[in-house]
């Protein structure tokens, strides 16, 4: 038995690999004035994907405003506790990219966006690249993410 175990393995690997590239392939890719439109006051309700390498236990809720502030939900703008605040810039790039920039140190992360269906996205480091972050996109309602992620 043990020498067909290794090779099923190996071929749930690969299957696995090409699935997670798919994610990030190009007729899936949000671009132009679709990107802008999707992105622009909405919320990401996001937590991380194969290629993230922080901890699995993260999660994002972020607003982006119209204009290109960036705001960390957190448990909203009347919380006395944690309160939203403004995290940084994002834009939409003439290469259909977005772009985070995070304050303060500035670190930025660039992404290809990629729908997987309905509200639905990867966030991905490029065309056919590692999928790092996988979220809900929607209009910005005001209450947050309430615990929803993919």
């Amino acid at each position: 038995m043990k020498p067909l175990i290794i090779p099923s393995l190996v071929m749930c690997s690969v299957v696995a690999g090409e699935a997670a590239a798919a994610l990030c392939d190009g007729p899936s890719q949000v671009k132009g004035g679709t990107l802008s439109t999707l992105m622009t006051g909405s919320l990401v309700c996001g937590r991380p994907a194969a290629g993230y390498p922080g901890p699995a236990s993260d999660r994002w809720q972020e607003e982006h405003i119209a204009g290109g502030n960036l705001f960390d939900y957190k448990k909203g703008p009347g919380d006395a506790v944690d309160p939203r605040t403004q995290v940084g810039s994002w834009t939409v790039n003439a290469n259909d990219t977005v772009t985070h920039t995070y304050t303060p140190g500035g670190a930025s992360f660039t992404w290809t966006v990629h729908q997987v269906s309905g509200t639905t996205y990867s966030f991905c480091t490029g065309v056919g690249g590692s999928e790092v972050v996988e979220a809900f996109v929607a209009p910005n309602g005001g209450s947050g993410c309430g615990g929803s992620f993919p």
